[in-house]
């Protein structure tokens, strides 16, 4: 079966749970909404516990950018789909696998955006701290969201308009690839994100 593979971009958080050792640590992932996203998209509960098998062990990746700023003071921030062309013209992807989504560890939760109780789908995951110990700045904060483009892959024709608003597409049937992180959102608000890009 073909399948089309697609990123979905959505506002999600990292939450700091415990470290599990001096390497890492485990988290939880504020993964996607359900029903309705403001990124154009419509995924039913019932269609995403049907995919949530092949959430274990999804990638968490990502590439943390260092730059000055005006001031002169170092910052860092993460990149997501980053590319770079070498001397022989090709591309070189520079996202870096940070960690991995712990098996069957997913829950629902209810979060308030803009005044209304959305439900999200929540997975813990190990990071690579010890490694990787810029992520704890540029992810850990309890009250800043950031971009995370959720990638899966769709079976052909497991898509269509939503029946009562064609506004939204409606996904049928998928497998998670993996979690991109992207940069810090530009406000704290949850289910989706104006983004979305697809590819076959």
């Amino acid at each position: 079966m073909n399948k089309k593979y697609s990123s979905i971009t959505f506002k999600a958080k990292v939450k700091p749970i415990k470290p599990v050792n001096p390497e890492f640590d485990l988290v939880k992932i504020y993964v996607q909404g359900v029903g309705k996203n403001r990124n154009g998209s419509y995924m039913s509960k019932e269609n995403i516990e049907k995919a949530l098998p092949t959430l274990n062990y999804c990638p968490v990746v990502g590439n943390i950018i260092e730059y000055t700023d005006n001031d002169g003071n170092k910052r860092r921030y993460i990149g997501g789909h980053d590319y770079e062309i070498d001397d022989n013209w090709e591309f070189k992807n520079l996202t870096v696998p940070y960690g991995v989504v712990v098996e069957n560890s997913y829950d629902w939760e209810t979060v308030n955006e803009y005044g209304t109780d959305v439900e999200y789908l929540t997975a813990n995951a190990i990071l690579w701290t010890g490694r990787y110990p810029e992520l704890k700045e540029c992810i850990y904060s309890d009250d800043t969201w950031f971009n995370q483009s959720m990638e899966i892959n769709i079976g052909e024709g497991k898509y269509r308009p939503l029946d009562e608003d064609s506004n939204y597409t409606e996904f049928l049937e998928w497998d998670y690839s993996a979690m991109c992180l992207l940069g810090k959102a530009d406000e704290n608000s949850t289910n989706g994100h104006t983004d979305s890009s697809e590819h076959t």
